[in-house]
Formats: structure tokens, sequence, C-alpha cells
């Protein structure tokens, strides 16, 4: 019965002992745990993570980096624009107006007279025409002749504004509309003419005027695109490239 009664205390201190190593171990299990899970929930959401490089862009950033890969869809329209209008004034001016001249004993027609023409020349014209000459020429102001001076508005239109900035670049391109549509009834009038006998001199003189408006309008309008062009190109290169992040 003694060694029962001074051995008990020692049990029992020896069992809460235990019984406070189990708790301690178990705590630590699910601190543990729980310090696991946390890391679980950082890695899989970058927004928590202290580097903001391997996050998702905010839309302030993400509006930054697509906006050199968007800098310069503008200008693929002005030059494809411009482009067709290149071709389609060399086209007209320099290869089916020329061929005209073959059907007509080398005479040039009367939308390609720079200084104007009268009366005397539309009749001479009329003389030297073939047979199918005539409608040859109408067609081709129907085609080519319209499809030319729209155009050649389209490209100004695009090129003035997105390009250049101002109130003055609406006076060009209102020039590039006037001479749209002073081509185009000067093309009609032309046709016109052409079948009368005799020649009227009130019309003849009034579509000489358009002619030599409409060839001063053009070379305006293109000294003005020129200019514009060359100058967006200087400032490009001019401009620091951005280094990729």
């Amino acid at each position: 019965m003694k060694r029962n009664s001074i051995s008990s205390p020692v049990y029992l201190r020896r069992r809460r002992s235990s019984s406070a190593l189990r708790a301690r171990d178990h705590s630590q299990v699910w601190e543990d745990g729980a310090m696991s899970k946390r890391r679980k929930k950082n890695r899989g959401n970058p927004q928590r993570s202290g580097d903001g490089a391997s996050g998702p862009l905010r839309p302030g950033q993400r509006s930054a980096q697509s906006a050199p890969q968007t800098e310069g869809s503008p200008r693929i329209l002005v030059y494809a624009l411009l482009g067709v209008t290149v071709f389609m004034g060399l086209y007209l001016h320099a290869y089916a107006m020329p061929q005209m001249s073959y059907f007509a004993d080398g005479l040039s027609m009367p939308g390609a007279r720079f200084t104007g023409y009268d009366a005397a020349d539309i009749a001479a014209l009329q003389t030297a025409f073939e047979s199918d000459a005539e409608g040859q020429l109408n067609f081709l102001h129907k085609t080519a002749g319209i499809v030319f001076p729209v155009t050649v508005f389209l490209s100004t239109w695009a090129t003035l504004g997105l390009l250049a900035h101002g109130w003055w670049r609406w006076i060009a391109v209102a020039g590039a509309a006037v001479f749209a549509a002073v081509d185009i009834a000067e093309n009609f009038l032309i046709d016109g003419i052409l079948t009368q006998d005799p020649v009227d001199t009130g019309a003849v003189a009034l579509s000489s005027v358009m002619t030599t408006l409409s060839w001063i309008l053009l070379g305006t309008i293109g000294v003005t695109v020129i200019a514009v062009v060359l100058r967006d190109f200087i400032q490009t290169g001019r401009q620091p490239r951005r280094n990729p992040a």
C-alpha cells in the first residue's frame, strides 16, 4: 500500500506530461496543415503572391502592352488606300488614256489635256475617232473614270483624318470631295460632247474649265497627302523604340 501511494503521484505526473505532448503535437500538426493550405491557395492565386510580374495584368497594363500592336493598324489602312489610288491613277492616265490615242490618229483625250481644249479640238477628235472608239472611251469613263476619283477622296480622308491634326485637314478633305465630283461630271460631259453634231461651244468651254480645275485640285491634294505621309514617317522614325518587358 505504501508503494502504491508513493508511486501514484509520479504516474500522474508522467500521464499529464504525455497528454501535454500529444496536445502540442496535435496543435503543431494543425498549424502545419493550415500553413500548407495557405501556400496552396497562394500558389493557385497569383494575385496574392508578392511578385506582381507573375500575376494577371490589370486593365491599364493590358492596354499599355496591346497599344504597340494596334498602333500600326491606322497606317496600314492609309497605305493600302494610297496604293490602290496610285495604281488606279497610273492605269487611267498612264496606260488607258494613252492607249485611246491610237484610235484617234495620235490625238490625246480631252480629259488628259491639262490646259483645256476648245470646240475645234473636239471636232478634230470626232473626225479622227474610229467607229468603236467613242464606246471604249465611254466605258473607260464609267469604270476607271469613277473608281479613281472615289479612291482619291477615300485615301485623302483616311490620310488626313488619321495622320494629321488641325481644322485645316477638313478643308483638304472637302477639296478631295470637290475633285471627285468635278472629275466624274467632266467625264460624262465629255461623253456627251463627243456625240454632238454640231458641237456646243458652251458645253465645250464648261468641260474644259472642269478638266483644268480637276487637274489643279488633284495636284494640290497629291502634294498635301505626300507631305502629311512624309511628316508622319519622319516623326515615327524619331520616336524611341520601346524595349520589350
